[in-house]
């Protein structure tokens, strides 16, 4: 029998199996039918876990994300609200603390080592799935250390500290993925504040692409594999992204699948793109006619994952997940 694991490989390396992979990004959609509340999802390893087992006893999805993830925003939010911090990680006084900051080590954080704790159980108990964890981009970090009207200010009045952020970054981000990858799991860069609908594509190719080629560079010298996902609007910038050499590229439901198709179809593992919001407001009608679109762009590609733009939204209708999964089983064989 062919596994999840199997058919994201093949589709990473252009070859057709049986059908073509599905992919979702999940929260704790199932934690309440495993007996949970979505803070202990979030914040609890055993709950964690046991959420993830309900999940592919209900749902037969290739690739799994290893939860407890305190870089989603959802779980940082439920971990700092639990030690008592305020929900915003912006520091005012980051100028003059940067040059004294050095890069901290995955294990070193304490929330991430928990995280990587997580990885490794995963890799124990679902060793048939392609196994996945989220790993915060460059530039949406740093917009987050010093807020993003700040950053946008920086762009124009002070380069040089915006690039000192961006080497502060982006080591931390590579020093997480390689972390992630000794352990089996496959680093997914999301860097959502990247697209189209935050800044142009000059600032792209001048403030952010350098680093993203850096973290793809780092991981593949290591021999592994990385996924990229950049929300909203990516058309602009299709054709730089795909010069990264970057394995999956995810696109958000804004983007043109069609188009990527066009610049990208043989170059790069394509994943995506269904609107996340079907799952929440649409009939199960809605969601196969948005999965077939998705089939019909990649015309039996062998390079094609599908699956949502985005992450599922957490009040999502289960019934519509696993309707557009049995979908894309039948519909998507080879």
């Amino acid at each position: 029998m062919t596994t999840g694991k199997e058919r994201m490989e093949a589709a990473f390396s252009g070859e057709k199996l049986d059908r073509m992979p599905v992919f979702l990004l999940l929260g704790g959609q199932y934690a309440e039918k495993a007996g949970y509340t979505l803070e202990q999802f979030l914040t609890q390893p055993e709950a964690a876990l046991e959420v993830s087992k309900i999940t592919v006893a209900e749902l037969e999805s290739d690739a799994l994300f290893v939860p407890l993830n305190p870089l989603m925003p959802d779980a940082q939010e439920a971990f700092r609200k639990l030690m008592g911090k305020p929900p915003s990680i912006k520091r005012d006084d980051i100028k003059k603390k940067l040059p004294t900051w050095g890069v901290r080590q995955p294990r070193e954080d304490k929330l991430f080592a928990a995280h990587l704790d997580m990885c490794e159980k995963m890799a124990q108990e679902f060793p048939d799935y392609h196994l996945e964890t989220m790993i915060g981009g460059p530039w949406s970090f740093a917009m987050e250390l010093r807020g993003a009207g700040e950053t946008m200010e920086d762009i124009y009045d002070d380069k040089q500290f915006l690039f000192d952020l961006m080497e502060f970054t982006t080591e931390t981000v590579i020093a997480r993925c390689l972390a992630a990858l000794e352990l089996g799991v496959c680093p997914f860069v999301g860097d959502p504040s990247a697209g189209m609908s935050m800044i142009s594509p000059a600032v792209y190719r001048e403030h952010v692409m350098p680093y993203h080629k850096r973290i793809v560079d780092a991981v593949q010298a290591k021999d592994g594999r990385i996924g990229l996902h950049i929300c909203g609007l990516m058309d602009p910038i299709f054709e730089d992204v795909i010069s990264l050499g970057v394995d999956g590229l995810s696109i958000d439901a804004p983007s043109s699948l069609e188009k990527l198709f066009e610049v990208g179809r043989g170059k790069v593992t394509i994943i995506g793109n269904v609107d996340p919001i079907l799952f929440v407001e649409g009939a199960r009608e809605d969601l196969e006619q948005a999965a077939q679109r998705c089939l019909d762009a990649a015309r039996g590609d062998a390079r094609y994952v599908i699956g949502p733009g985005c992450q599922i939204p957490l009040q999502a209708n289960l019934d519509n997940i696993k309707a557009f999964v049995d979908y894309c089983h039948r519909q998507g064989t080879f």
